[in-house]
């Protein structure tokens, strides 16, 4: 963020003077005027921070006319006085300090009339103005210049603000210090103009935005005029960002969609296989010279009992397990297994068939 460099007196008040013509093109040249007593103006101030002037004036009237009297908006709690100034921004700490302004007047008088105020020196109206809770920098400089007259420059947040984004005050500046810095280039009696135009430019709905928007460089007063014309021209259009790459979305575990199987090779087809067999039980497979010699004797048949009137059982007969290597099943070894397999069953299937004996007369 820039900053304002150091300017001698005659030079903020040459910049200033020339700021005040260039707003009063925009806002107009009329100063608005209050003719209200002590307690009324300090409530006035507390309104009037970071507010247009019309809308503070609104809002205040509508405060003194919605309560039966002061004493009522004192004893009132800050909800009841948000909704009555709900229109203005940061309207509960309005009716906060509002409510706070009340207490002490009542408190320290046992009534409303604080004239007494008109009649304290600076220093004296300082102190006494310091002792009322919740009281803000702005509505202290208010309430000293529209009461006593002095010569204070009345700046809030919002004032502040714009104040800094046209290099009209050094950066980072406290409002205490920004108005001792624009003291020495404004006169006692420009002290209102200067605020009210201020006031105009920081309240405007077009710039309010603009002005949250550091400067780039480091300013001084010299560029005040310069930043004011860029403020009211149309704002520069900024590039563009390039829009992030997007990659693609990995299906997720549990996702709903089920990926399209893998196709099947021979060689996972073998591998697949060899691994079913290795698990098979040892008692239903045998050695692969236990299964030749096997195919190649045929057992004796078992001859029927006469006395019975059942069949003879079938014989046993020997499984044949075909020989398989870690590649897969052998193509010729299983042909040659199965064929043996189907004569063994047929020869069995025959001896197993017995004669059967004439009756005896």
């Amino acid at each position: 963020m820039g900053t304002a460099k150091a300017t001698k007196a005659a030079d903020k008040s040459q910049v200033c003077r020339k700021l005040v013509t260039a707003l009063q093109k925009l806002y107009g040249k009329s100063v608005p005027r209050i003719d209200l007593s002590v307690v009324e103006t300090m409530l006035f101030a507390a309104c009037l921070e970071d507010n247009p002037w019309l809308q503070a004036e609104a809002s205040l009237k509508k405060v003194l006319t919605g309560y039966f009297d002061l004493n009522e908006i004192r004893v009132s709690s800050v909800s009841e006085l948000e909704q009555t100034l709900a229109p203005l921004k940061d309207a509960d700490w309005k009716g906060l300090r509002i409510r706070s302004i009340l207490r002490y007047v009542f408190e320290t008088t046992y009534s409303y009339d604080y004239e007494k105020l008109r009649r304290q020196t600076l220093e004296q109206a300082v102190k006494t103005l310091n002792k009322v809770n919740d009281i803000t920098p702005f509505m202290r400089d208010f309430i000293l210049h529209e009461i006593l007259g002095s010569h204070v420059i009345c700046l809030d947040n919002s004032m502040l603000t714009a104040a800094e984004w046209l290099g009209l005050v050094p950066a980072k500046s406290d409002l205490d210090e920004a108005s001792e810095f624009l003291k020495g280039g404004i006169k006692k009696s420009e002290v209102s103009e200067f605020c009210h135009v201020l006031r105009c430019l920081a309240t405007d709905p077009k710039f309010i935005l603009r002005f949250t928007d550091p400067p780039d460089s480091e300013l001084s007063m010299d560029d005040v005029m310069d930043r004011l014309a860029e403020l009211q021209a149309p704002p520069k259009k900024k590039p563009a960002k390039p829009a992030p790459v997007v990659e693609p979305v990995h299906e997720k575990l549990g996702s709903s969609k089920k990926s399209a199987p893998a196709p099947v090779t021979e060689k996972a087809a073998a591998e697949k296989v060899s691994a079913v067999v290795r698990n098979v039980p040892a008692k239903t497979t045998a050695p692969a010279a236990a299964s030749s010699k096997s195919s190649s004797k045929t057992p004796p048949p078992v001859p029927a009992k006469a006395s019975s009137s059942k069949p003879a059982a079938k014989p046993a007969t020997t499984k044949i397990v075909a020989k398989v290597t870690e590649k897969g099943v052998s193509g010729s070894s299983a042909r040659s297994a199965a064929t043996k397999s189907a004569e063994a069953k047929k020869t069995n299937t025959d001896a197993g068939k017995s004669t059967p004996r004439k009756p005896k007369k």
